[in-house]
């Protein structure tokens, strides 16, 4: 089995066809070409006043009352670089908000909305603030998720304390911290497969309906799908395509699809299609 195939061990394949006659449906549909790098555009967004910073994340003003705030966004189908005011890196992913003040001079705090990879340089704790939970690090790199009720942090160097309430979780290098049915667990994760600063999103029995949502993102789409509920997907699609993305996820999982010209894309059960 090749490399190509690992991609559908786990998954859901339609009734009546096994996962080899899925992997041939796809070998036949996709044609067989080296993909071109994606170029990523990289844009500074300008600093915002306190008074507007406020109304993108309420409350955040408590933590920096007397000091301008910085954000910064990538929009759908882009990836950000900041760098902080500390030297560190950030990468957010696209649909992601990340905003801190510009007095990093007693503590290194910032606010996240959305999934970014961070790159801290040793110094004062440095704090990442999400809705669900609160990442504390003193210099490591780690890359932290939060959408709605969906929490997870993984470390890649150093050692990493996950917050959730009266929870506290320390993770290490190859492991995530995540949030289920408000409980924070501890899971593995292999940091040798490419993630999604190059593209590539890797999915381990994840609903189906937060896969479309990553592609929506990556994309700029819009996917009107039949109801998910319950349907788990194990694979991964990459940002450079998006037919091919479209087939890795919808023939598994014996869905059909079809593209828009106004960036619509409809998702159907096969089996409904005449």
């Amino acid at each position: 089995m090749n490399k190509n195939q690992d991609i559908f061990k786990g998954w859901k394949v339609p009734s009546g066809k096994s996962n080899e006659q899925a992997w041939l449906e796809v070998q036949e549909k996709i044609n067989q070409r080296q993909s071109q790098p994606k170029v990523i555009s990289f844009n500074w967004r300008p600093m915002i006043s306190v008074a507007a910073a406020a109304a993108i994340i309420v409350g955040l003003i408590l933590f920096w009352p007397d000091h301008q705030l910085n954000s910064f966004s990538s929009s759908e189908g882009q990836m950000e670089v900041v760098i902080l005011p500390d030297a560190s890196v950030a990468t957010l992913n696209a649909g992601s908000t990340l905003t801190f003040s510009d007095d990093w001079s007693n503590e290194r705090v910032l606010n996240l909305n959305g999934q970014a990879f961070f790159e801290v340089v040793k110094g004062s704790k440095f704090s990442v603030v999400t809705s669900s939970g609160v990442v504390e690090v003193l210099g490591t790199s780690f890359d932290v998720y939060s959408r709605e009720s969906d929490f997870r942090v993984a470390c890649h160097t150093g050692k990493v304390m996950v917050r959730v309430g009266n929870q506290a979780l320390e993770i290490t290098p190859g492991f995530t911290a995540l949030l289920h049915d408000g409980s924070l667990q501890i899971s593995e994760f292999n940091s040798a497969n490419p993630d999604w600063r190059k593209g590539e999103f890797i999915f381990d029995a994840a609903p189906l309906s937060d896969v479309f949502h990553e592609l929506e993102r990556q994309f700029g789409v819009k996917v009107e799908t039949p109801s998910l509920e319950g349907r788990l997907y194990t694979g991964r699609f990459s940002n450079k395509n998006l037919d091919e993305s479209l087939q890795l996820i919808c023939l598994p999982m014996g869905l059909k699809y079809s593209v828009q010209k106004d960036k619509l894309v409809i998702v159907e059960d096969a089996q409904t299609v005449k």
